[in-house]
């Protein structure tokens, strides 16, 4: 039986909801999982989500959560996203699954036997964002790269460990053969680069006293397994590992592997060595992505940068998504993510070259062939030309083989404006007004199968816009390329007809749009565990609650805050204040005459939203340095930023500060 062509993805943390990041990743890894289906591969295409580790319990805490209901939250969001991204994974791993925990036991119990892991006594910095350990030359100004904003924790412990440095020499003849492909290959430089570097044995547990949330150590209930050693192996375990031999020996090994640069280290070093010591064979390519950015930095929940998807797809349509982040976000490399890009690249390449094209020969059809796709009387050698040109296949293998999926969807748009030139040059509707009948129904029909072929060619990029254009022109579904054919007699009637693209307008978006204000009425004021200056106030936002930790006792009293209104800034990126979450930000300073502090109040209901002046905010996260740049001011009693004044649709908000008061 043919081996299955096996893809994967990382699978998602389950610490927060899904960014752009995310979904760059799965959209590649699903176009890239339609295009071996359509090269005629029997394709698995494998997602999941991670759900263990010192991020997710920590959080979970901090929201007075269950673990449990803390990450099922996250995965519905997880799977929503997926769902309107119209991603085709055939299987999802979640790491809390008994399939998977049963399975990480007996990977353990290998690597064990195999003499690779034992227990050790280790002190060292500890990336809670990376869930692991760093060393000296990982590190950038004493942070790490990765997670700048995070700090690092001193951890010191006694862990069992994995005998990373024995595989240093075969991990390297495995790279120097390229038995293991890395793409782009400059990944692969760096990896070579850390393999020659002093590679130290990792610390693949951790006490149960301190970090409960994880899969027990076999034998030791004292220790759970480390997130990394647990979550890298979902790529085994939910295709037969343990449970189903004869079809993990069908699947595994994996044919791609498609990770960010900020993991690769993991996947490339960890990942290998771990299947050596268990006797397992290696996976084949190692697809590495870069980051998207915003003004140039990385987007992270660490960040607090977070544009959300899920804005962008219900605005523009999930093919637009789509189409946008494969052609523009370059596959090796960091790439903006630009709304006005967005709407340029909508309107040249899809509404003017896509859409404009299917639309004139639809009409065609329609208008003058009573909704029948015409015959062909006489091909001439013109036409022979754009026939030949359907067939580009083997050059889109070549490009999805080495991870360039924006070659790939140039190459299919190249073939869209050969189409439109052929169109512009033979003239139709000339051929129509010279009464030269065969010679156009010949020429309008070529048009219809050379937009078929245009219908297979974008279906890995946009899928729901390839099965619209079929269904427009009445053309057959298809399966594999080899559906790509000239047929001399086709008999296909036109269905609705529909306008695939609308144009859109240009937008200027302002900045102070990022920024959401919310009326919030504080429904229970405590004290702060570990300070009697803090105070923690649960905030009703209307649909949701949210924790502030206020520095505010000093001046407050806890009946002075119960049941008002005040000015919250929701999005703002939680932070951690000694141990407790801070979820959101009131505004406020020093009164310069009395001395007291005076914070910012308006009238409303629970969850109102406050307008920057008549902006609309859009989705996304703030960072406290974000906030530091508004400059935001008292005027007349009122609260400026910029020209504009925060309100809702009713009332202002207020605060009793002399004018020109800086608030923070």
């Amino acid at each position: 039986m043919k081996k299955k062509f096996y893809i994967t993805t990382a699978i998602a943390y389950l610490n927060g909801n899904p960014h752009m990041g995310h979904a760059l990743e799965i959209i590649q890894a699903d176009c890239l999982a339609r295009f071996y289906r359509l090269f005629g591969e029997d394709v698995i295409f494998q997602t999941g989500s991670d759900e263990h580790g010192v991020k997710i319990y920590t959080a979970a805490k901090n929201n007075n959560m269950e673990v449990k209901e803390f990450i099922e939250k996250y995965y519905q969001a997880f799977i929503k996203l997926y769902n309107k991204l119209n991603i085709s994974y055939d299987r999802f791993c979640r790491t809390t699954s008994e399939i998977h925990e049963n399975a990480v036991k007996k990977f353990w119990i290998k690597m064990k036997q195999n003499g690779d892991l034992e227990k050790s006594e280790y002190s060292g910095l500890y990336c809670i964002g990376c869930e692991s350990f760093k060393v000296s030359n990982e590190l950038e100004n004493g942070v790490c790269p990765f997670h700048p904003n995070r700090e690092l924790i001193e951890v010191r412990e006694e862990n069992y460990f994995f005998k990373l440095s024995r595989y240093k020499e075969k991990l390297l003849k495995i790279y120097e053969n390229d038995e293991i492909q890395i793409i782009p290959s400059r990944r692969k430089s760096e990896i070579i680069g850390i393999l020659n570097s002093q590679l130290e044995d990792v610390s693949f547990s951790r006490l149960k006293s301190k970090m409960p949330w994880g899969i027990p150590v076999p034998d030791d209930d004292e220790h759970v397994i480390y997130v990394w050693a647990d979550a890298l192996a979902n790529y085994i375990t939910n295709v037969g590992y343990e449970s189903n031999m004869e079809e993990f020996n069908q699947i595994w090994p994996a044919d791609i592997h498609l990770i960010g640069k900020d993991i690769t280290k993991f996947h490339a070093i960890y990942w290998p060595a771990m299947l050596l010591s268990a006797k397992i064979p290696l996976f084949k390519k190692l697809f590495v992505h870069g980051f998207v950015t915003i003004e140039g930095a990385k987007i992270g929940k660490s960040l607090g940068n977070i544009i959300d998807p899920f804005y962008f797809i219900d605005l523009y349509g999930v093919d637009t998504f789509r189409f946008y982040m494969l052609k523009n976000i370059p596959s090796y490399d960091d790439g903006a993510f630009i709304e006005n890009d967005l709407i340029t690249v909508h309107n040249e390449n899809l509404a003017n070259d896509l859409g404009n094209l299917v639309l004139r020969v639809y009409s065609f059809i329609e208008r003058d062939f009573n909704g029948k796709i015409p015959p062909i009387k006489a091909i001439k050698p013109e036409d022979e030309e754009l026939i030949k040109n359907f067939h580009f296949e083997k050059e889109l293998r070549e490009y999805i083989d080495s991870f360039q999926i924006n070659k790939a969807l140039n190459r299919v748009w190249d073939f869209i404006k050969f189409i439109n030139k052929y169109i512009n040059e033979m003239k139709p509707w000339e051929l129509l007004k010279s009464g030269q009948i065969d010679r156009y129904s010949t020429i309008v029909n070529i048009l219809t199968q050379a937009i078929r072929t245009v219908a297979i060619y974008i279906s890995p990029f946009m899928p729901n816009s390839s099965r619209e254009i079929l269904e427009m022109i009445g053309a057959p579904n298809f399966n594999t390329f080899n559906d790509i054919k000239f047929e001399e007699n086709i008999n296909w009637n036109i269905g609705k007809r529909k306008i695939l693209f609308k144009k859109i307008e240009k937008i200027q978006t302002n900045q102070l749009q990022l920024f959401d204000f919310k009326v919030g009425k504080v429904i229970n004021v405590e004290y702060h565990p570990s300070s009697s200056e803090i105070y923690l106030l649960t905030i009703d936002l209307g649909n949701n609650y949210k924790t502030i930790c206020a520095k505010i006792a000093k001046y407050y009293k806890p009946q002075d805050l119960l049941n008002k209104t005040f000015v919250v800034l929701s999005n703002i990126k939680s932070r951690e204040i000694k141990g407790v979450l801070s979820e959101g930000m009131l505004l406020g300073n020093i009164d310069p005459k009395s001395q007291t502090l005076k914070i910012a109040e308006i009238k409303g209901n629970p969850g109102e939203q406050i307008y920057i002046g008549d902006l609309e905010p859009i989705k996304s996260e703030v960072s406290a340095k974000q906030v530091d740049k508004l400059k935001i001011k008292v005027y007349d009693k009122k609260i400026k930023i910029q020209d504009k004044f925060l309100k809702t649709k009713t009332d202002f908000a207020t605060i009793d500060l002399p004018d020109g008061i800086q608030l923070s």
